[in-house]
């Protein structure tokens, strides 16, 4: 389901960023997933809607096909992942979990990210 255009004003609102870069760009997409939709219900919520919207955003950065397994080899060489270092995720979902919980988010959600001020 797409978001509403009060979702898409109250995101355009936010985003006022003073320059470009990385850590900018993150902070900015982690104030866009707060209006993702969840649809779980119960107590299945193991893994934060964050933590499952930036693993499935940074594994345009790592470039590999498993986020998880890429995550956990970076974790064993160098004692901490991009995961953590990069994008302050708290947990690391699996493939699976990050596609089951992102597959409701229609991509209008992360639209704004792309607009220029």
């Amino acid at each position: 389901m797409r978001c509403s255009e009060e979702i898409e004003n109250k995101i355009l609102l936010k985003r006022k960023l003073t320059e470009f870069s990385f850590d900018n760009m993150v902070k900015h997409f982690r104030s866009l997933i707060s209006d993702f939709p969840d649809k779980r219900t119960g107590s299945n919520t193991r893994y934060t809607i964050e933590d499952a919207a930036l693993g499935a955003f940074s594994i345009f950065f790592t470039q590999n096909p498993s986020f998880l397994a890429f995550q956990e080899a970076m974790q064993k060489a160098k004692g901490k992942s991009n995961a953590q270092t990069l994008f302050i995720m708290d947990q690391i979902p699996s493939d699976n979990h990050i596609r089951d919980l992102m597959d409701v988010v229609h991509p209008s959600y992360v639209f704004p990210i792309f607009l220029t001020d």
